[in-house]
Order: structure tokens, then sequence, then C-alpha cells
């Protein structure tokens, strides 16, 4: 003979079948969290920066005539784009899955996070496999011009709008990261207490 089941232990959910204990959600301890917003910060505002610089040289590439300039600037585009770009874009965007998994604001639940995502997605995808190639492509064009005027061709045009138009974008969402607008998502409203 079985024994009794405890009251506290027997929960019905409707139809009388006992409930499942809810799964405890993903959180970040304080100092976990705190360590992961200053990561966060540190390489979103560093991949800025380097945005920016990359806009700067994309204009300087496309207007010089001087094939040493030239040569310097689409090298120096090439570094930043293999190394540092590549690891703030990286870092950024895992630290941002992490604090909105691991605080209250979800991944899923507030319009400008989505924003936020969206913009970063794109961003990476297209620094990767559309900008890093053609950066390439530009300095290859320029490295043995010798005295003669550089001549970067066709890469040179498309640096020269589409790096200035990432810089906007990610000026965006670090606009967005502030002001928080929009509100909540249907998911996020349906989340909150006593909204079930």
């Amino acid at each position: 003979m079985s024994a009794p089941v405890p009251a506290a232990t027997a929960k019905k959910g409707r139809a009388g079948t006992p409930r499942q204990p809810s799964r405890k959600k993903f959180e970040l301890s304080r100092r976990t969290r705190k360590l992961t917003l200053a990561i966060h910060v540190v390489t979103s505002v560093g991949w800025v920066g380097l945005s920016l610089s990359m806009a700067v040289l994309a204009i300087m590439g496309y207007t010089t005539d001087d094939a040493a300039v030239a040569k310097g600037v689409y090298y120096a585009m090439y570094v930043f784009d293999d190394t540092s770009v590549t690891v703030f874009s990286v870092t950024a965007a895992i630290t941002g899955i992490l604090l909105s998994c691991g605080t209250k604001w979800g991944l899923l639940l507030h319009w400008w996070i989505i924003v936020k995502w969206v913009i970063t997605l794109f961003m990476t995808i297209f620094a990767w496999f559309v900008i890093h190639p053609i950066v390439m492509t530009a300095t290859e064009r320029t490295a043995d011009v010798g005295d003669g005027p550089p001549d970067p061709g066709w890469a040179a045009d498309f640096l020269l709008w589409s790096v200035p138009v990432l810089f906007a974008l990610l000026t965006v969402a670090a606009v967005v990261s502030v002001y928080k607008p929009w509100g909540r998502t249907a998911r996020g409203r349906s989340a909150q207490p006593g909204r079930r």
C-alpha cells in the first residue's frame, strides 16, 4: 500500500492531473551581470569607434590621388576588419544575448531588443560576407601600383557609401539601447505579472 501524497506536493492542473514543476529561468548573478554588461558596453562602443574609423578611411581611399596613401588606407581597413572588428562584433553579440536572456529584459519581450538584434545580425553578416571581401579587393588593387595613380576601382565606390551606412546603423542601435522605445511585444505583455 502506497503512502498518501502530501497536499503540498499534489498540485493539480485544470484537468485534475499533477502539474509539473516550472523550469527555473536562466538568470545571471549580480557580479556576472555587471561584468557581462561592462564587456558589452566596451565592445559595443569599440565597434562603433572602429566603424567610424573604417568610414573615414573609406572616404580617404576614395578621394586620394596619392598611391602610397591609398595603399596605406586600404591596408589599414583590412587590418581593422580582419582583427578588431571581428572580435568586437562577436563579443558584443554574445554578451548581448547573455544580458537579454539572463536579466529581466528577456530576448523577445521588448521591441527595442528585437530591433537591436536585427541590426546586429544584419551588420555581422554583411560585414563578414560582403565588406570583408571588398576591402581585400581594394587592398590587392592598390598594393602594387608603384608611382601611378591608385586604382581601387569599383571597390572604392562600394566602400564609400556602405561603410558609413554601417556606422549609422550602429549609432542607431546605440541610441535605441539608451532610450529603449516602443514598449513590450505581445509575448512580453503576456509575460507580465497578472496578464495571464
